[in-house]
């Protein structure tokens, strides 16, 4: 089964000023190897992530994924804990 997520693109203009594109993407759960939360990019792009449409709330991860050969590194919409929901098909129910 796969998963679709949304994935950050930096397309650097210049060395100060990042532009961003946000694409589609589906991965297979089975192949990711790790999730961790990137908040030194967001802070980094959030300029340009609020001109592309992107709400302030949402946080940016770094994902790691098999890719039979080699490990490829991706910039991911989501906190670590929203993307292992969507990546295990369940939501976990909150305790207060």
């Amino acid at each position: 089964m796969l998963v679709e997520l949304l994935k950050v693109d930096v397309i650097s203009a210049q060395k100060a000023h990042n532009s961003v594109k946000i694409d589609r993407i589906m991965i297979n759960p089975a192949h990711v190897i790790s999730i961790i939360e990137d908040n030194l990019q967001h802070h980094q792009l959030k300029e340009s992530l609020i001109k592309s449409g992107v709400h302030t709330d949402l946080s940016i991860s770094e994902v790691k994924i098999y890719n039979g050969a080699n490990v490829e590194t991706l910039l991911i919409l989501g906190s670590p804990r929203s993307l292992r929901e969507k990546l295990n098909g369940k939501k976990q129910v909150l305790r207060g």
